[in-house]
């Protein structure tokens, strides 16, 4: 409460005050952000990597893998992000 704002009590007649408007993202939520996409293109890519170790292609899966891995973090992303807007 701010000095402006006069004081509530209960049974005087006066409405309580307005409660403060919802903040945006913090800084938290941008580190989740950027550490999710991280973990996608990272278990993308080392995915295709062994799968192109066992079945004897390269670079073939590594960069599908990669491929799905950035397409799963946009998608994090854009998921994460349309709650703020």
């Amino acid at each position: 409460m701010d000095e402006t704002t006069p004081p509530h009590h209960p049974g005087d007649g006066t409405p309580p005050p307005e409660p403060p408007p919802p903040l945006g993202p913090g800084a938290v939520a941008f580190l989740t952000l950027g550490v999710a996409g991280a973990v996608a293109l990272v278990i993308g890519g080392a995915a295709g990597y062994l799968i192109d170790r066992w079945v004897g292609t390269s670079p073939l899966f590594t960069l599908v893998g990669l491929a799905l891995g950035v397409g799963l973090a946009v998608l994090m992303t854009i998921a994460r992000v349309r709650k703020y807007l």
